[in-house]
């Protein structure tokens, strides 16, 4: 997906230059304007450590100077794969439950909406992949109590 130069400005560094260059591209299955979707994140947290979510926990692998791991199978160079630059959630919280193996002494749950004014997002098999735009605002994503 080409996205204009506009919207490109909107997002952290480590992801415009890489659209502005033509280095990757968002998936055409990406979406600009949607509904907002209800989705769960596992976030960092020790039993008891309580804080509000930040943008913090909504950073990629890149933008965390993390390679991700290649996936077995997976053919050429991963970071030319739009989705590492974007944040997972899940529709349903018994995916995030049983990936991160809940209960986790290291991780919370959070509970919030992927929005269109936060940046595009790709649904894909109840997996959501966000890609925030720099200034998004989370703070609307709440930490689950029954998760704590």
């Amino acid at each position: 997906m080409q996205l204009d130069k506009e919207i490109c400005m909107k997002f952290p560094v480590v992801l415009r230059d890489k659209l502005l260059n033509g280095e990757i591209e968002l998936p055409d299955s990406a979406l600009i304007e949607y509904e907002s979707v209800l989705t769960y994140r596992a976030v960092e947290r020790k039993a008891e450590d309580h804080r509000e979510i930040t943008r913090d926990d909504f950073k990629s692998y890149f933008e965390l100077g993390k390679k991700p791991k290649k996936p077995r199978g997976m053919k050429g160079d991963i970071t030319k794969d739009a989705h590492y630059f974007g944040v997972s959630s899940f529709i349903e919280k018994e995916i995030v439950e049983q990936i991160m193996k809940f209960p986790n002494p290291n991780k919370k749950m959070a509970e919030g909406y992927v929005y269109k004014e936060g940046g595009p997002q790709e649904t894909k098999d109840q997996h959501v992949c966000w890609w925030l735009y720099r200034d998004a605002d989370v703070s609307r994503f709440k930490l689950r109590e029954d998760e704590s």
